[in-house]
């Protein structure tokens, strides 16, 4: 007897979609198995066949959101063609503005890191995010500006210099005033490390 795939696909997307939006606007502490079932026009049955537990929904919730950050990412670069050597500076910035929904905040930045753990929420984040960064080092390799050897390394790197300044935006008293800091620092980081590549190469 064969399985019903499209059965199982469709609940686990209906599944999603209410958990998304529960744990955004109240946090995955307050948000129950079976308040997302009944959002979800189905049982508490089938969230169990579709997942191991609320982690593992919560999980699957927060890899939607991360998917849709990418393609935001990626839509914006689309739109607004730069340069292929500023791609990587443009890049963060449309990376910080992703992160500057409500539901990323939340779902990504704080809620993530504690009920995930530290390793878990890590690599959940860093696979997109690395590949992001990668992309906007892949001109610089080419352009004979940046070891390829090195690119690996850095691509984490940034990618975790990046994670910091969202994470205390995300958790600063005054948000708006922690964005304006941390992006101007951000840009400081940037342009001096693009600045210095070229340098090297010049020297």
């Amino acid at each position: 007897m064969s399985l019903d795939h499209s059965y199982s696909t469709t609940n686990r997307e209906r599944l999603i979609a209410p958990a998304r939006r529960l744990f955004t606007e109240r946090g995955y502490a307050e948000v129950s198995v079976d308040e997302i079932a009944a959002n979800a026009d189905l049982t508490k049955g089938a969230v169990y066949y579709q997942f191991k537990d609320k982690t593992d929904l919560f999980r699957a919730a927060c890899r939607a959101v991360i998917d849709d950050i990418a393609d935001h990412v990626d839509a914006s670069g689309r739109v607004q063609p730069q340069p292929r050597l500023d791609q990587l500076g443009t890049g963060g910035s449309r990376l910080f503005d992703a992160y500057a929904s409500q539901e990323a905040q939340r779902l990504l930045l704080i809620d993530g890191p504690a009920v995930l753990g530290f390793d878990r929420w890590m690599e959940l984040l860093e696979p997109s995010g690395i590949c992001l960064v990668a992309n906007g080092l892949e001109s610089w390799v080419e352009a004979g500006l940046l070891p390829a050897e090195q690119a690996p390394a850095l691509a984490h790197l940034l990618f975790g210099a990046f994670i910091q300044g969202a994470l205390r935006i995300a958790s600063a008293a005054d948000p708006v005033a922690a964005n304006t800091e941390v992006r101007t620092a951000v840009d400081t980081l940037m342009h001096a490390f693009m600045r210095g590549l070229k340098a090297g190469v010049d020297a």
